[in-house]
């Protein structure tokens, strides 16, 4: 039996867990414990900083968390470095500090790519520029206010800042991007994959080998060799992409830190070491950066020419079809004037037949402009916008999947949230790309013995209008997620391969978003804006 509800979804609460919290504080103080080494003039600066970065990152997920990075921040102070001197100096410092962060945060959300995966290599500059510009400002903050207090260094000031500006720079470079690659689902896909591969176990043993060749037994002076680590760094960027650099120079500094405690250095080599580090990791990032972006142009081509063909097969069927669809239209309804002038059939049953017929006549009618749609799109990318009410194209699709459902003897839901607004959509377009996914949808569910359920859920969230088309199948895989939406081999029999690319094409072009979740269920999603209420004309794209 299938059930349709109209229900309300839960939206999720923006007040940080506690436990979240205190499992952030947890990590915060772990990495600042870790990190306190040879700390400067009483300063507490130290050649590695790993805390910044945390910090972004969580800025990242939620501005409103700012707070929390500050008591972590006045909590680190106390249980790492103990009782300090001047309690009004702290507080100041590590407010400035946050405020800080949250100014680094902010511009990488405002200057690089929406998914913050480190996708072109423009984002990569803005992300260097950003944080280097951001660890200058922590340390120039932070000894000033040491300094105004008469806390600050004996000597020259730009010493103590310099070295506060590489350990935060060489935290957030080395640290962050692996961040960033890890809340971004589709690079957090690859990165399980990455770390499944032998090329990463291979990289990960050589690592350790040449850490073990550059800083073993055998004298002090071992780190004039430190340009070896570059090898397995620039073999696992060039193999791996940005998944590779991250791990491969995250795995170097480890070891690097490791090095440096075992091994009897002074401090100003500790920090020349960090600048090597630094070195080390931009120049895995950019090449990671240039791989990924040819494995992408690669992919597009081949995606291109298959939408391409798509594009002349559908201008094709335009053609051959437009006729037959057109007489079937015409002879339904001429059906439909002999039934009704027909002597001797049953006023039910004449009635019954007059709305088979309609329906025959809308059915071909739709059918026709979904191929001409199409067609446009194909040709220009052209989208005929209207002003329509999404609960009406969610309910649509539910309904003409309804007998299917039945058949296949699973339970189809719909959730709509209450007074969605009007957005501006193809409706015809639109409509094509939520078919296709429920169909997907039910074809997955029904794959499994234990699949009976589809969802389709509609609501406003940060401004967009988020339609969600969820089944209990067997999900989509994390290797499959890389590939997903690339025109290719479909795994249907009949298939083309190119419903779901085609699908993130229309909605990309009406200025919105289409991704897969990974997991043990099937979960899409896409977006489409919302405008606001006085934006009155027709858009033509």
């Amino acid at each position: 039996m299938t059930n349709i509800g109209l229900t309300q979804p839960n939206r999720t609460s923006h007040r940080i867990p506690w436990l979240f919290g205190l499992g952030y504080i947890l990590v915060f103080l772990l990495l600042d414990w870790a990190s306190y080494i040879r700390p400067l003039q009483g300063l507490n600066i130290t050649p590695w900083n790993p805390q910044p970065a945390v910090a972004v990152a969580l800025l990242l997920l939620n501005r409103r968390w700012l707070w929390i990075v500050w008591v972590s921040l006045i909590t680190a102070e106390l249980v790492v470095r103990g009782n300090p001197a001047d309690w009004l100096v702290v507080l100041t410092s590590t407010a400035a500090l946050s405020l800080v962060y949250a100014a680094i945060a902010h511009s990488l959300t405002t200057r690089m790519d929406r998914a913050l995966a480190l996708a072109t290599q423009k984002d990569l500059l803005w992300f260097t520029g950003i944080v280097m510009t951001g660890a200058l400002l922590s340390g120039v903050v932070y000894i000033t206010a040491f300094s105004v207090a008469g806390l600050g260094p004996s000597g020259p000031t730009y010493e103590p800042i310099v070295r506060y500006w590489i350990g935060d720079a060489v935290g957030l470079i080395v640290l962050l991007p692996m961040l960033l690659v890890v809340m971004d689902p589709l690079r957090r896909a690859t990165l399980l994959e990455t770390l499944k591969s032998r090329q990463w176990w291979a990289v990960a043993v050589l690592t350790c080998l040449l850490l073990w060749v550059v800083f073993g037994p055998g004298g002090q002076d071992h780190f004039k060799y430190f340009y070896l680590l570059f090898v397995p760094v620039v073999w696992a960027s060039a193999k791996l992409g940005v998944p590779g650099a991250v791990l491969a120079s995250g795995l170097t500094q480890l070891g690097l830190i490791f090095a440096v405690q075992s091994v009897p250095n002074e401090d100003l080599t500790v920090f020349e070491l960090q600048v090597l580090m630094a070195a080390v990791t931009m120049t895995g990032l950019l090449l990671g950066v240039a791989v990924d972006e040819r494995t992408r142009a690669a992919a597009e081509l081949r995606g291109s020419l298959r939408m391409a063909a798509a594009g002349q097969m559908a201008a094709a069927l335009a053609h051959e079809l437009s006729q037959p669809l057109t007489a079937l239209s015409n002879y339904a309804q001429a059906c439909q004037m002999l039934v009704t002038d027909a002597p001797g059939l049953q006023p039910d049953h004449r009635d019954q037949l007059v709305e088979v017929m309609q329906r025959m006549v809308d059915d071909a009618n739709r059918a026709g402009n979904v191929i001409k749609r199409l067609r446009d799109f194909f040709r220009t990318g052209s989208t005929h916008l209207h002003l329509i009410s999404p609960t009406a194209i969610v309910r649509e699709a539910v309904q003409v999947h309804l007998r299917r459902a039945d058949a296949l003897k699973l339970r189809m839901e719909s959730q709509i949230q209450d007074n969605l607004p009007m957005v501006w959509m193809d409706p015809i377009q639109i409509a094509v790309v939520l078919r296709n996914l429920v169909t997907n949808a039910i074809d997955s569910a029904a794959a499994t013995s234990s699949g009976d359920l589809v969802v389709i859920r509609a609501y406003v969230t940060d401004g967009e209008l988020l339609i969600e088309v969820k089944d209990n199948g067997p999900g989509v895989g994390t290797a499959r997620l890389q590939t997903l939406f690339e025109a290719g081999p479909s795994d249907k029999p009949g298939g083309m391969g190119v419903g779901l690319s085609i699908c993130r094409a229309i909605v990309e072009a009406h200025g919105g978003r289409l991704w897969a979740e990974p997991g043990s269920e099937g979960c899409f999603r896409f977006t489409l804006p919302v405008e606001s209420e006085n934006h009155s004309e027709v858009k033509n794209a």
